[in-house]
């Protein structure tokens, strides 16, 4: 069974008081890189907080790829080439939080998992990124996709997921 089970982020988390271990989703890190992004300043809000260091900002390995993915399609004529999404990636994001793969054991679980809650398609990425906050200790998961997310969250999952 999957589903709502996160918690409410703490009133201080919030205010942004607390400093906190907090996992980027894909979309947030693409809106933190693209000015012209709607919500390009609560997302680059976020990823400050982790370069000063008064946040632990935690990316799975699938998100580089993700990011790269998005970054080259971007639409309006935003398209980034390649290798100035290596760029980005290298120097705005990737020297300021924790990157990790999950081992395969990890990923096994996640899998049986997802197939045990019967998920399709795409939406077990999701999934695998939420497997891979719980592993990182993360203590927030940060999301422009707060309802896909809520939807698939695994019981007993010990973090909060909201947008930034």
């Amino acid at each position: 069974m999957v589903g709502k089970s996160a918690t409410t982020a703490p009133a201080a988390f919030e205010d942004g008081v607390l400093a906190v271990r907090c996992f980027f989703d894909t979309s947030v890190l693409v809106a933190a890189s693209v000015r012209q992004h709607p919500h390009f300043h609560r997302a680059d809000k976020a990823l400050r907080r982790c370069i000063t260091g008064e946040d632990t900002g935690l990316v799975h390995s699938q998100s580089v790829l993700e990011f790269h993915s998005a970054m080259t399609q971007l639409p309006k004529g935003l398209a980034v080439p390649p290798l100035e999404v290596r760029a980005i990636l290298e120097e705005g994001i990737l020297r300021h939080v924790e990157c990790r793969t999950l081992v395969r054991k990890k990923v096994e679980e996640a899998q049986r998992l997802a197939a045990e809650a019967g998920l399709m398609g795409g939406i077990v990425y999701d999934f695998y990124h939420l497997i891979a906050a719980r592993e990182m200790n993360a203590e927030v998961v940060l999301t422009f996709n707060l309802r896909h997310f809520e939807a698939i969250v695994p019981p007993g999952m010990p973090f909060v997921i909201r947008e930034p």
